[in-house]
């Protein structure tokens, strides 16, 4: 079963660092620009948090929401800690709610760095003032800066939705998909009249969307004695070209995003990969001018039932990209900080959770071959280390790795069989160490549009 966690990665990888966005995929958009409200979304996001406590208060059991005076002044007193709130809660429902602060102010003309602040102030005020549970330390980096990851890329794909020149059931369509992406965009239109307004000028906006399914044959164990199949499906997009560095002008003018659910009888696998560009610029390196580096913001998350795994983290990446007559060859390579990571522990429920919590380390290297309209063959490979914080004192190491190739029936549809291998240590301080490893096979379509 835990192989099939391998498939989330390593597509998400190969998409994210391997594929070249082919400059011909324009498509219209319509490029929202709002007239900048500082006041606004303080008061929305104020907002937010009272609307979010009002609900828990009035119609849960929960006692976290019974706040006052007294437990607004403890909570100063006694300052963050680490709280044992599930790993959803954590690692999946703070960062959304972190994505919604910085959505917020992106909706009323903030730039980037500008709406940064109102994902800090909302969760700030989260913390020390609508709970009367100690403010945590992981939910003060999991809510603004996964959060803001989320909520400039929402902004951004719901702004692609957008078409202001629309209207009847198209403008319904694309201003309720845009509301549901990112529903602070969707609301502040709402307030503004945005939604129903003619508008007149466009701008085009170069993104590549892809998705793939297909099934995977998971061995668990080395002998391949015993096997699970799961069905898939991911999505994977790509906003802007990551060779086009003269064009990137604010954080995220190029980003990847890649989510994925794979199913059977017993288990299910949700994940989400994303990496948008904070910095980045060509060097001319070994000769080759085409070369880039980086500095990139990431999020990994995978949840399933047995098996958690999620890292925020500041990426630097190196990129180097060749053509030979009809062949590309692009190697990369990356070394990044996790500012918070987590990931399940058997041994974590003597400590109040299912799971340890921490900053660490990654690391990947990735290399593909791609011969024009016949396919290419690649290779990956991704070690994470967390070092445990909260939870059972430990050293986590998690290595991916893949190895396949895809054939080019058409330029829609491609097809592909990949290996897969999954590799996990545990260093544990009081418990035993962990150790497991395990592959798989999977065979996929791919369409593109």
């Amino acid at each position: 079963m835990l192989l099939q966690i391998i498939a989330i990665f390593t597509s998400w990888s190969s998409y994210a660092q391997d594929r070249e966005v082919p400059l011909q995929n324009l498509s219209p958009s319509m490029e929202i620009v709002n007239p900048k409200n500082y006041w606004l979304p303080a008061v929305e996001v104020a907002g937010l948090n009272i609307g979010v406590w009002s609900y828990s208060k009035f119609f849960t059991n929960r006692n976290w929401p019974n706040i006052n005076l007294n437990s607004v002044k403890r909570n100063f007193q006694t300052g963050f800690k680490w709280d044992p709130d599930g790993y959803i809660g954590n690692q999946f429902a703070h960062p959304y709610h972190g994505g919604m602060y910085f959505s917020a102010a992106r909706a009323n003309g903030l730039g980037f760095w500008e709406s940064a602040p109102y994902a800090l102030g909302g969760s700030l005020m989260w913390e020390y003032f609508m709970e009367s549970v100690p403010p945590s330390y992981n939910d003060i980096v999991n809510t603004p800066v996964t959060g803001i990851l989320l909520g400039e890329i929402s902004f951004r794909v719901s702004n692609l939705i957008l078409d202001e020149s629309t209207n009847g059931f198209e403008r319904l369509f694309r201003e309720s998909g845009a509301f549901v992406i990112n529903p602070m965009h969707g609301l502040n239109r709402l307030i503004k009249g945005d939604t129903w307004k003619n508008g007149k000028s466009f701008k085009q906006k170069e993104f590549y969307p892809q998705i793939s399914f297909g099934v995977n044959d998971v061995f668990l164990s080395r002998k391949l004695s015993k096997n699970n199949t799961y069905a898939f499906f991911a999505f994977d997009f790509s906003y802007g070209n990551r060779f086009s560095v003269s064009q990137h002008k604010d954080p995220f003018d190029y980003f990847t995003f890649h989510t994925e659910a794979s199913v059977n009888t017993n288990d299910y696998i949700f994940g989400v990969f994303a990496s948008g560009v904070l910095w980045d610029t060509k060097i001319n390196m070994f000769g080759n001018p085409k070369d880039v580096i980086g500095v990139y913001k990431e999020v990994d998350l995978i949840i399933n039932t047995v098996y958690k795994l999620s890292a925020t983290s500041v990426s630097g990446q190196f990129i180097d990209n060749f053509d030979i007559a009809s062949i590309t060859v692009q190697n990369s390579f990356s070394l990044s900080a996790i500012l918070m990571g987590a990931t399940n522990s058997q041994y974590a429920t003597e400590f109040g959770r299912n799971y340890n919590i921490g900053p660490g380390a990654s690391a990947s290297v990735s290399s593909s071959l791609r011969i024009k309209n016949y396919g290419r063959v690649h290779f990956s490979y991704k070690r994470y280390w967390i070092h445990t914080l909260s939870g059972a004192e430990s050293e986590e190491f998690v290595g991916l790795l893949k190895a396949g190739t895809t054939y080019e029936l058409n330029s829609f549809l491609n097809i592909g069989m990949d290996f897969l291998l999954y590799e996990r240590f545990g260093n544990y301080a009081a418990f035993p160490d962990t150790k497991t490893a395990n592959s798989a096979l999977r065979l996929f379509a791919q369409l593109s549009f």
